[in-house]
């Protein structure tokens, strides 16, 4: 629709005068591309860059030979825990299945046992469900 109004675009599709600009990349345009690029940076870049000492970045020690970094943090260390909540009520009613609900605690705020009022869909009410022993 546009290239009708327009006199240049006139008979072409709506599609032919945008990949009529764009250049066209072969093998040999992105190896000259690739050639001006490396050359047009500076010699005081080059050296910062590859003695690690580039804008914004610390130098970095080489690691020694045969030593392992470990990355992860360790399971013990972590803070929040993954906790397991069982209904307290359940198992003297004789009531089948076993109300559990899942949830997530600080360790550093609540060292002790969680209780917290939970629904019990066996009972069809709201019982105190606690903290499981891992």
């Amino acid at each position: 629709l546009a290239s009708r109004n327009h006199p240049a675009r006139a008979g072409l599709p709506s599609h032919a005068h945008s990949a009529a600009r764009r250049p066209r990349w072969t093998a040999a345009n992105q190896t000259t591309m690739a050639l001006s690029m490396t050359s047009a940076r500076p010699a005081a870049l080059s050296s910062r860059v590859s003695s690690g000492l580039a804008k914004n970045r610390a130098p970095c020690a080489a690691p020694s030979r045969g030593s392992l970094q470990v990355m992860a943090a360790s399971k013990k260390k972590d803070v929040r825990l993954t906790i397991t909540l069982e209904c307290t009520e359940q198992k003297a009613s004789g009531v089948q299945g076993m109300s559990r609900y899942m949830s997530q605690k600080n360790r550093r705020n609540t060292s002790e046992r969680l209780e917290l009022m939970k629904y019990n869909k066996y009972l069809r009410k709201h019982t105190l469900h606690r903290e499981l022993k891992k």
